[in-house]
């Protein structure tokens, strides 16, 4: 674990989950279809919060750190189990309530970890509560159709949004008031009865380093069978 401790993975989760803003969806028809862009997100952003549980796939790099976490979230329960890579090394990070367990042989044993080591996760779970309503409609000029306007992911027929993420810096920055995201923001939400935001890409800088990255979400309430591993 020493040199995990040295990475500060979990500064890095944390890092990450800081410029993840609203997204999420299903599949249907398209009811939503005429609602403008500042509606449709904000309307996707409180779907997106009132779920109990999703799966996320990330893709981000900060500066020269790549990182990839992929893993299913209990929100309801605030409950979590990601696989986390980052500079090269992998650990596996299961939070279940107040407790907190780490693996870096791909999940075979666990040590238990105190808070700090998964602070990260419980952002994953509670990043949509900072979403204020208001702020999308102060930058609703700054809503607009990206290139396609519609687009399909995963089989659901989205819209395609973009926006400037300075304009909507309570969504770039997850909430956080201490970091500082600029760039292009890209939204896909569902255009069905129930908008959630499906994907996100994030192109520009935070606090002053390049940042890229990718987020899709799927498996919507769907129950996730997240227990405390056994510990070795």
């Amino acid at each position: 674990m020493k040199n995990i401790g040295k990475l500060r993975l979990a500064g890095v989760v944390v890092a990450a989950t800081m410029i993840l803003p609203v997204l999420s969806a299903c599949g249907g028809d398209s009811g939503n279809a005429g609602k403008s862009n500042a509606d449709l997100l904000k309307e996707g952003a409180a779907n997106m919060k009132a779920l109990k549980s999703y799966h996320l796939d990330a893709d981000i790099t900060q500066g020269d750190q790549a990182i990839k976490m992929n893993g299913d979230l209990d929100v309801a329960n605030k409950n979590s189990s990601l696989a986390v890579n980052a500079a090269g090394q992998s650990v596996n990070m299961v939070a279940v309530g107040s407790d907190s367990y780490l693996s870096i042989d791909g999940g075979k044993t666990y040590t238990k970890s105190d808070a700090s080591s998964t602070a990260g996760m419980s952002g994953l779970t509670d990043m949509w509560s900072s979403f204020k309503p208001g702020d999308v409609d102060k930058a609703k000029d700054a809503l607009k159709d990206a290139s396609p306007a519609t687009d399909t992911i995963d089989g659901v027929a989205t819209k395609h949004i973009t926006g400037n993420a300075k304009d909507l810096s309570a969504l770039a920055s997850g909430g956080s008031s201490t970091s500082t995201t600029e760039g292009t923001i890209d939204m896909w939400i569902s255009t069905d009865a129930k908008p959630l935001i499906y994907q996100m890409k994030i192109d520009g800088t935070s606090d002053s380093k390049p940042l890229k990255g990718t987020f899709k979400w799927s498996k919507f309430d769907q129950k996730f069978d997240i227990k405390a591993p056994e510990v070795k």
